[in-house]
């Protein structure tokens, strides 16, 4: 069969075919629920970085610490075990998703297909899918980050201006306000933190800067603002990747569009 785990024996086809799961889920994840992608996200990270090691996030960061409870009860399981459940689960999810996904000739799959790492390391595979853990928190117990990740712009301003937040402060999957607003694809609030100090540059805790989202998840709109405000194309992350290296041929043709210097 097709999507059986007998074409998964060896560790290097292992690695392959999770890492286009992977890849699989990020598109996929608006439609999933939040108990599965809370699965995904563990193994993902029991993959990227092993053991969990990392402080419990604080009481007020609900959606933190969904993620680090999930990691943190997979133990010790190996990276091997831990890529065996993800494809596992995508395979009941979603039958057949091997075929249609590297089937589909498109851009961004062939180019995963074809250099392996060119898309966000850590967590970022994760943090568009991840919307649906936030959906049952009060107003009360949202943080900025929340309203951020919500696109909600006068709620993210207001509190800029009455509660002292420090806009460059990275939060507890190591990601800034403009990191979230770039991934997201919300144009409104990347140009609000623009203008109230955001270090256009920002690194995340995986070395990559909003452009590097914007790029990855191939938000035009977000990359013409942050071309405005001269972002650093060439900055790398911590596996060595420029927003230039992951791009795709449609962004590198907008990238030209917009004069940038791609030598």
């Amino acid at each position: 069969m097709e999507d059986s785990m007998d074409d998964v024996n060896d560790i290097d086809s292992i690695e392959d075919v999770f890492k286009s799961a992977a890849n699989y889920v990020r598109q996929i994840g608006s439609r999933i629920g939040a108990e599965k992608l809370l699965y995904f996200y563990a193994r993902y990270k029991q993959v990227s970085n092993g053991l969990c090691t990392t402080p419990k996030p604080g009481l007020l960061d609900f959606q933190g610490r969904q993620k680090w409870d999930a990691w943190k009860k997979l133990g010790d399981m190996t990276k091997i075990q831990a890529m065996r459940e993800y494809i596992s689960l995508l395979d009941n999810t979603e039958p057949g998703w091997r075929s249609k996904f590297l089937c589909a000739g498109d851009d961004i799959s062939n180019d995963y297909q074809s250099k392996k790492s060119n898309q966000k390391s850590g967590m970022g595979i994760f943090v568009s899918t991840m919307q649906s853990a936030d959906e049952e928190l009060s107003d009360q117990q949202k943080t900025i980050f929340h309203w951020c990740q919500e696109g909600n712009v006068s709620k993210v301003k207001a509190m800029l201006n009455s509660t002292g937040h420090q806009i460059n402060q990275l939060d507890s999957e190591g990601m800034g306000l403009l990191h979230w607003a770039s991934d997201r694809g919300l144009e409104d609030m990347v140009t609000l933190l623009l203008e109230n100090g955001a270090d256009v540059n920002l690194q995340d805790c995986d070395g990559q800067t909003a452009m590097h989202y914007a790029v990855s998840c191939e938000h035009e709109n977000i990359v013409r603002v942050l071309v405005s405000w001269k972002a650093d194309f060439k900055i790398r992350d911590t596996d060595g990747n420029s927003a230039l290296d992951i791009a795709s041929s449609d962004m590198k043709v907008l990238f030209d569009s917009l004069g940038v210097n791609m030598g």
